[in-house]
């Protein structure tokens, strides 16, 4: 069996500390002529008996069975290598699960149950959660259905517990978000056991070792139970320090970095960089499988649990309840030999996500992500474009540019491009083809977005509707003040905000058909912006620049002084909803944002708002995200168009973040598992709690079959493509702030405009 581990740590083997490397040589040969490196861990997607909602624990237990227990008391368990299941459910959830809301699920090997719960009461569950004010009861459920209350030494001890963990010898523990863990008897006593810095999200026991982490922790507590005294373990710490100091933690079972308990003395992480095998007290982490060529690398895959098989396989269970089994293949390439470069300017979780099925369903295809600007390295945008344009003239470009953020124009301009008509003619029908044809330049299509999102206005019917045009905005904003005296109108006190958002529908004039700078069209822009500025800032309540001024301050202190640029931040509906001001005025990302929008039309005062996308005079206007593109240059144009293809295709889009375009994944998105939490059928809920103390709750509702076709409408005539241009943008917003502010006229602004931008349309 370890001989069988060791064989499968590849080539690429990373870590720290000592490493050891172990390589299985077949007698194929590389691309250079060089042997070609054997053995890889391959994986498949298993049924299992019944569909769970959640997942609150998968394990091993010392006799050998396997067990996944589910949220709603679900219990699945194999006696062989997880290829058979039997379910079976506790009476105690029968009776229970219609006033109970399941936080967590354990079980030992005797088939005793620890878990932990709140009443409902007729509430729901998460806005009581989300307030704070949810009251636990954690029981001890015996196989006889005897219920034990579990008792702590304080009820305000007992108000912190989140998590229920049993060890590998049936010992019982709960821990709390202050970093106490308590020791539960089987009477249902407690004491307190351990008490740590940070909140655990997860605790394994391996032999004599209580395993604690969280993204509270830099590196994983490694508590001896027999000693009572911590370990130290500098290799697992430089590694987790190294690799997952970004891991976090969902709230519903699941990490980025899951760790679980293999053989004798053996602790295995398996996370986004694939999966790691380290003896506890050992100088080395040997990778076992490469997150590059695995979902474990998918940052949309939840590992809700994994284990180690006697028969050197792996099995996980996703957050989403799915089982994917990971065995080995000595006949594999370790590293395939056919490779296809991805690259994106900075890192893009659908693109990364859509990599990792994509080298799922090709698994003899290395498909390589590359990312110009990685998070903490001192990479500017600049300097990132100018290494991957010396790559792509010297023939050495990736095969796919995600092009967000990258000067379109020039490679259009310059025949970095493939023409993609053929593509979009086969995908047209299963797909939005108004919207991939959206960039088509000259006859030929170069680009398609991958999904789209929108800008939109919400507010009383008469103050948003029918406005087509930035000059149609401004007029109806001044019409606000002159109404509303003192009133926040769109809750922006920024000249720079304004400009941003006022630029997604005025950008496409911009430039000239030659790709020079529109003059005209620039002071258009200017002077509504201008108008749209003032009326927002005349005599407007102090409390309200105020409080705009705090958020500025927070977003500058945790995202950067340029936030206002970022489309990122204008799609909080929450402040419209507390009545801060008169009309919202930003973007509609994705389906999940839409039943918030749909939703606060139903809240008791807001029966008569509407919300309409943000449209010109010629039609509707559209963000379009993920646009990808082929490298003109490519020696593997099929494999491109085929990795597009799958990109476009319903498996994919469903996963999305925003607006698929493919139209049955679009479908599938609001195809949500209806559930009735409320007794008006609420979906669920959002809220948030303001730094006074303040709170705000909005009851969430599916979207009706109307308000379906609404967005369904929306994606039929989006036609209008806002393309955003960091550099010109930024250029226009700096130089017309002072414009906006008063400090310089029109005519000075534009000139300083255009000759910070001669020397980039020269590029």
């Amino acid at each position: 069996m370890l001989c069988c581990l060791m064989a499968a740590v590849m080539l690429l083997a990373t870590g720290c500390g000592s490493r050891v490397e172990s390589q299985k040589t077949g007698s194929g040969q590389g691309s250079a002529g060089q042997q070609t490196t054997m053995g890889r861990y391959v994986e498949s997607e298993e049924e299992l008996p019944i569909q769970l909602e959640g997942v609150c624990g998968f394990c091993k237990m010392d006799d050998g069975k396997l067990v996944i227990l589910g949220r709603k008391g679900e219990v699945l368990i194999s006696e062989e290598d997880g290829s058979a299941w039997k379910s079976s459910e506790r009476q105690w959830f029968k009776e229970n699960v219609d006033d109970a809301y399941i936080m967590d699920v354990k079980m030992d090997s005797k088939g005793t149950m620890g878990i932990l719960y709140a009443e409902n009461d007729n509430t729901d569950s998460e806005e009581a959660a989300f307030a704070e004010q949810i009251s636990l009861k954690c029981i001890l459920l015996l196989p006889d259905e005897t219920v034990i209350p579990v008792r702590f030494p304080t009820e305000e001890e007992e108000e912190g517990i989140d998590r229920f963990w049993i060890s590998n010898t049936d010992r019982y523990f709960v821990s709390a978000q202050d970093g106490s863990i308590y020791e539960v008897h089987e009477d249902g006593s407690s004491v307190l056991y351990l008490r740590t810095e940070g909140s655990p999200q997860t605790i394994q026991f391996l032999g004599n070792l209580m395993i604690i982490a969280g993204y509270d922790f830099k590196a994983p507590l490694l508590y001896d139970m027999e000693q009572e005294a911590c370990v130290e373990d500098e290799v697992l710490a430089e590694f987790v320090q190294d690799n997952y100091a970004d891991r976090g933690f969902n709230g519903a079972g699941w990490q980025n970095m899951c760790l679980f308990p293999g053989e004798e003395n053996v602790l295995y992480v398996a996370g986004k960089k694939g999966l790691h095998r380290h003896v506890t007290g050992g100088g080395a982490m040997e990778q076992i499988i490469d997150g590059r060529l695995s979902r474990l690398g998918n940052p949309q895959y939840g590992i809700a649990g994994m284990v180690f098989l006697d028969t050197g396989a792996f099995l996980a269970v996703s957050d989403q309840g799915k089982l994917i089994r990971f065995t080995y293949d000595p006949d594999k390439e370790a590293v395939p030999q056919e490779r296809l470069k991805v690259y994106s300017l900075q890192k893009d979780v659908d693109l990364y996500a859509a990599v990792s099925f994509y080298q799922i369903q090709n698994p003899d295809v290395f498909v390589e992500y590359e990312v110009g600007m990685e998070e903490g390295e001192a990479v500017t945008r600049e300097d990132a474009i100018k290494k991957l344009n010396t790559k792509i003239m010297a023939g050495e470009g990736p095969d796919i540019l995600m092009l967000d953020g990258l000067p379109v124009d020039s490679y259009l301009e310059k025949g970095v491009l493939c023409e993609l008509d053929e593509l979009v003619v086969d995908l047209e029908q299963e797909t939005y083809g108004n919207v991939l044809r959206a960039f088509e330049k000259d006859g030929g299509i170069y680009m398609v977005p991958g999904q789209i999102s929108f800008p939109i206005m919400m507010g009383k019917k008469s103050d948003v509707s029918g406005i087509k045009g930035l000059t149609a905005l401004a007029d109806r904003i001044e019409q606000m003040r002159r109404e509303a005296p003192g009133k926040d109108l769109i809750g922006l006190c920024s000249e720079k905000a304004i400009m941003k958002l006022c630029s997604l529908i005025s950008v496409q004039e911009w430039r000239t058909e030659d790709g020079e700078m529109n003059r005209a069209a620039l002071e258009e822009f200017l002077t509504q912006a201008k108008r749209i500025y003032e009326a927002q800032m005349d005599g407007i309540a102090q409390s309200s620049i105020e409080r705009f001024q705090e958020t500025d301050e927070y977003y500058v202190q945790y995202v950067d002084e340029d936030w206002m640029y970022d489309l990122r931040h204008y799609g909080f509906y929450m402040d419209y909803l507390a009545e801060y001001f008169n009309i919202f005025m930003g973007v509609n990302f994705s389906p999940q944002s839409y039943i918030e929008l749909t939703s606060i039309s139903r809240a008791e005062g807001f029966e008569d708002r509407v919300f309409v996308p943000m449209e010109r005079a010629e039609g509707s206007v559209f963000l379009p995200e993920t646009i990808l593109g082929i490298n003109s240059a490519t020696q593997k144009r099929e494999l491109a168009e085929d990795f597009l293809k799958a990109f476009l295709g319903k498996e994919n889009q469903s996963r999305l973040s925003g607006y698929a375009v493919n139209r049955a994944a679009l479908d599938e998105m609001f195809r949500m598992k209806e559930r009735e939490n409320g007794a008006d059928g609420e979906y669920g809920k959002a809220g948030i709690v303001y730094e006074d103390g303040s709170e705000l709750i909005l009851d969430l509702f599916l979207p009706t079959d109307e308000e379906i076709t609404v967005i369904k409408g929306w994606m039929e005539t989006a036609g209008i493509p806002y393309l955003e241009d960091t550099v010109f943008e930024e250029c226009v917003f700096e130089e017309g702030s002072r414009f906006l502010l008063g400090e310089q006229g029109i005519g000075e602004t534009l000139d300083a405009v255009g000759k910070r931008l001669a020397v980039y349309l020269a590029e």
